[in-house]
């Protein structure tokens, strides 16, 4: 009897946390879940009390009527919990000569994280310069955080292309700095490049992910690579907590990120501030009380168990059963 009520407890706790771990929000209750297609999980979020501080999103509709969502006047196509990450559209700035070989003003651009809780990921991202005999730099020119770099993309006919390659020949890529959080895009005018506008009228610019990009010799001859993603490009931003180590951090319970049990702290490793992961075991949202859940590895055990147990008790009972029908 006593194992009976053994595996009937213990199946109701299989069922209760296969519920909850299905049911788990990873956002606070009565706000937007998403935006378009894209998850808005917290401490991002949608609306008066949705967002931590640094965090707010705005869900705007395109001119065909599709939501998406902005930070600021930038994309979010995609935002990872675990990872501590977003992934955005930026912009490509670019500079072209006309039919009588005159150089157009150049589009040129910044982008301006200061003051919110993103940095330009070192890892993930390159500025990647397209075109042929064409100079454009990458600059930051903070009091504390001055920085610059560029690179030089040469072509001198069309057979020259290598698609796939992004080493120098009508495509080259540099390295960005931790801890970036604005910079501007700028090309060299001293850089004359009418004696390839029979077949590369354009240069372009722009700091992207590295990872989502293979060069198209198209690129140069045509104008594919602005008309992808409306002259933009995705980029992956690092996002933290604050600008406070963990250590710093947990003494403030008020403010204090990680409020799920069964979470932990991590230090960003782009710059100050912190992130919040599920311990090992758990899953879903360390920032949302009980955001984080028994893992599909857990419940899969506890079910393996209550098996187990079922199993001795009705060898158990069989064998009284047969005891009873041989006396």
């Amino acid at each position: 009897m006593e194992e009976a009520v053994l595996v009937y407890r213990l199946f109701q706790l299989l069922l209760l946390l296969t519920g909850a771990a299905a049911s788990a929000e990873s956002r606070r209750d009565g706000c937007p879940t998403s935006c378009g297609d894209v998850d808005i999980p917290y401490p991002f979020g949608i609306g008066p009390n949705c967002f931590r501080d640094g965090f707010e999103l705005y869900c705007n509709k395109t001119e065909a009527g599709v939501e998406k969502p902005f930070f600021g006047n930038v994309e979010i196509i995609d935002i990872s919990l675990p990872l501590g990450q977003a992934r955005m559209l930026n912009h490509i700035s670019q500079q072209c000569y006309d039919s009588q070989n005159k150089s157009i003003v150049p589009d040129e651009w910044y982008l301006n994280l200061d003051d919110t809780p993103c940095r330009f990921s070192d890892v993930h991202n390159k500025f990647t310069v397209i075109g042929c005999y064409t100079l454009a730099y990458i600059g930051s020119f903070q009091k504390n955080n001055r920085y610059s770099s560029g690179c030089v993309p040469t072509c001198y006919n069309e057979l020259s292309l290598v698609n796939g390659s992004c080493s120098g020949i009508g495509c080259c890529q540099t390295s960005i700095p931790k801890g970036l959080t604005y910079y501007t895009v700028e090309f060299d005018s001293r850089f004359n490049s009418s004696g390839v506008i029979n077949f590369s009228r354009c240069s372009y610019a722009v700091l992207l992910e590295a990872n989502a990009f293979n060069f198209s010799s198209s690129y140069i001859t045509t104008t594919e690579f602005m008309d992808m993603n409306n002259q933009r490009a995705p980029l992956v931003v690092d996002w933290e907590i604050g600008n406070e180590t963990c250590e710093a951090a947990i003494q403030n319970q008020t403010s204090y990120a990680c409020i799920s049990a069964n979470s932990a702290c991590f230090n960003s490793t782009n710059g100050p501030g912190y992130l919040c992961q599920c311990s090992s075991g758990y899953q879903g949202n360390p920032y949302v009380h009980d955001g984080c859940r028994g893992t599909s590895s857990s419940l899969a055990l506890l079910l393996l168990c209550s098996m187990c147990i079922y199993m001795v008790y009705e060898r158990r009972r069989f064998a009284k059963v047969k005891k009873i029908n041989e006396t």
